[in-house]
């Protein structure tokens, strides 16, 4: 392989990619991958508007990596991207050991402060502990670790990262080093040692549908804020394409 690290040997790892249009979900599978699995381009319009799997093998250790691209879950201008969420799960089956959170370095808005908090109420709490922060364009960190840029950075980002359990990583989407998933991988393997070896499935979504009800019927209430009234809207959506998905054609 060249001197290239090896990716870790273990059991198969289903991922989704989770994040707003231009922060580079889908070059990040791409890097994952190994090759252009998902179409990628610069722009403010999202390229991937439904999910989209794709599946490599490590060469060295026959080790299987599903990716599901999500369409962005921040892009509330498309009226299908909260349908697809649900689905990225499904078409996971039984469920993602990881969601990647992908945030691009220097660019940490209201929206993506918002991210983790909002997959939480739409997933329930413990979606956090299979959640792992993603920062892509490593190449702008200006001779910083990443390490030194979150501890740098806007205080909300380290809450952020402290709700997922600390867990974060960066890519150079455009650095040819394979180091950099190998690391990746490691650390999604110890998140899914110390998740007792399990994967989120569709049973945890539906821990929170009560809760979720309950603070929805207070939707016309004056003083709910606009946060809710978002996740009041998007979960009405899933909960819209979870039955048309049961239904079936």
């Amino acid at each position: 392989m060249g001197g290239q690290p090896s990716i870790p040997e273990g059991p198969p790892l289903r991922i989704v990619l989770i994040g707003k249009t231009g922060e580079g979900r889908s070059a990040v599978g791409n890097t994952i991958m190994g090759w252009e699995a998902f179409t990628s381009k610069a722009g403010a319009h999202s390229v991937t508007h439904k999910c989209t799997p794709a599946s490599m093998i490590s060469m060295t250790h026959e080790r299987e990596i599903m990716v599901v691209d999500t369409p962005g879950i921040l892009d509330t201008d498309e009226d299908k991207t909260e349908q697809e969420i649900l689905r990225c799960i499904k078409v996971s089956t039984p469920g993602p050991h990881a969601f990647l959170l992908v945030i691009s370095v220097g660019r940490f808005t209201k929206e993506e402060q918002n991210a983790v908090k909002a997959l939480q109420e739409i997933f329930g709490k413990r979606a956090a502990d299979y959640m792992i922060i993603l920062f892509t364009h490593g190449d702008e960190l200006n001779g910083q670790t990443i390490t030194e840029y979150v501890r740098n950075g806007h205080p909300k980002l380290r809450e952020a990262i402290q709700s997922c359990g600390a867990r974060f990583h960066v890519f150079n989407n455009k650095s040819g080093d394979r180091a950099q998933l190998v690391e990746l991988v490691r650390k999604i393997d110890e998140m899914v040692a110390v998740n007792g070896g399990g994967h989120f499935s569709e049973e945890m979504y539906r821990e929170t549908d009560r809760v979720m009800k309950e603070k929805c019927l207070a939707w016309n209430s004056p003083d709910l804020d606009q946060h809710l009234s978002y996740i009041c809207a998007l979960r009405e959506k899933v909960v819209l394409y979870q039955t048309t998905l049961s239904e079936g054609p």
